[in-house]
C-alpha cells in the first residue's frame, strides 16, 4: 500500500510540474505547430510548413525546418523603418535558410517604398516587387495591404516556390 501511495505521489508531482511548465507562453506540447501573437498586433502561426505571418500565407518547400527560436513577433523594425514593427519567421535546411519578414506600422505601398540600391523591379509569380541577388542568395520585397513583405531564399527557384504559394 505504501508503494502505491508513493507512486501516486510521484505521478501527481510530475503532472503538477508539467502543468506549471506548459502554462508558460513560450512552451507547448504541440510539436507540429506553433502560434504566437502579442499585444502589438504581431501574429505568427506555423503548422507543419504552412506559415501565416501578419495575415500573409506561404507554404515552405519540403526539407526545411521551422527555427522557432529565431521567431520575432512585434519587434522594433529598426532605424530604416522608425515607429514600425516587424515579425520574422525562419526555416532552415542545412546551410540554407528561408526568411520571411513583415514590416508594419506605416502605410507601405510600391509608390512610396524605396528599395535598396542594388534591387531591380521585377514581377515574380504575379507579385510585383524588388529583386536582389547577394552572396547568401536572393531577396524579394513587395508591398501589400499597407505592409512590407521581405522574403530571403537561397536561390531563385526556392523563392519562386514560396511566392507561388502566397495567399
Amino acid at each position: 500500500m505504501k508503494k502505491l501511495l508513493m507512486i501516486l505521489a510521484i505521478a501527481l508531482a510530475v503532472l503538477v510540474s508539467f502543468s506549471a511548465v506548459s502554462a508558460d507562453d513560450e512552451w507547448s506540447f504541440n510539436w507540429s505547430s506553433s502560434s504566437s501573437s502579442n499585444t502589438d498586433g504581431g501574429q505568427l502561426n506555423v503548422v507543419n510548413n504552412e506559415v501565416n505571418i501578419q495575415g500573409f500565407k506561404f507554404v515552405i518547400p519540403d526539407g526545411y525546418t521551422h527555427n522557432e527560436s529565431a521567431d520575432e513577433i512585434g519587434k522594433e523594425a529598426g532605424e530604416n523603418f522608425p515607429d514600425c514593427k516587424k515579425s520574422t519567421v525562419i526555416f532552415d535546411n542545412g546551410n540554407d535558410s528561408i526568411i520571411i519578414k513583415v514590416v508594419y506600422g506605416a502605410d507601405f505601398n510600391s509608390d512610396t517604398y524605396t528599395p535598396s540600391n542594388s534591387s531591380v523591379e521585377k514581377q515574380i509569380e504575379n507579385q510585383k516587387g524588388f529583386f536582389k541577388e547577394n552572396d547568401e542568395g536572393v531577396t524579394f520585397d513587395y508591398c501589400k495591404d499597407g505592409k512590407l513583405v521581405e522574403i530571403n531564399a537561397p536561390n531563385p527557384e526556392t523563392l519562386n516556390s514560396v511566392l507561388q504559394s502566397a495567399k
